[in-house]
């Protein structure tokens, strides 16, 4: 009797072994594809996205610069989110200096430390779309966490000034 137990737990045991290792081979439907297959494929959905106006990526990180919408940014309706900005960053700094000056014993501190507060209201990140000839259609002025929905169009460009935001599809 107990060998007749223990030989229907070994079988239940090697069943679902074997059950386990073929449902984790078919979990995967793109691995009977070749590499070559597979690069047609992935090329073939880029496509279609595009064509139909889906970003790519869910999210882009965009620090300052000059994106052009149909290059660099799928046209498309987003929200911007303000990550930081210069003044966070000379905030941060006029702080710093102002706790050395206070290590030094200089009564500099105080002021160092109320200028670094005041930079981050100061100097915030400046969004901007561009239309034709550099025109400006549109300018948004954001702090860090400050988001706004944007849409952009063919032949436009966002760009960034003092700071880095995020470009989150909707």
């Amino acid at each position: 009797m107990k060998k007749l137990v223990s030989v229907m737990l070994l079988a239940a045991l090697l069943l679902s072994l074997f059950t386990a290792t073929a449902s984790a081979a078919d979990s995967n439907p793109l691995s009977k594809y070749s590499d070559k297959e597979l690069r047609e494929l992935y090329e073939a959905v880029r496509e279609e996205m595009i064509a139909r106006g889906l970003p790519l990526a869910q999210e882009v990180t965009l620090r300052e610069g000059k994106f052009i919408v149909g290059e660099d940014i799928l046209p498309g309706t987003y929200t911007l989110k303000c990550l930081s900005t210069s003044g966070d960053t000379y905030g941060d700094m006029y702080s710093a200096l102002g706790g050395v000056a206070d290590s030094l014993g200089e009564d500099w501190g105080g002021l160092f430390g109320s200028l670094g507060g005041m930079m981050s209201d100061v100097i915030n990140a400046e969004v901007e779309i561009l239309g034709d000839y550099g025109a400006v259609l549109k300018s948004f002025e954001l702090k860090a966490g400050d988001s706004v929905r944007i849409t952009l169009s063919e032949g436009t460009a966002l760009q960034i000034t003092d700071g880095t935001c995020v470009l989150i599809a909707d």
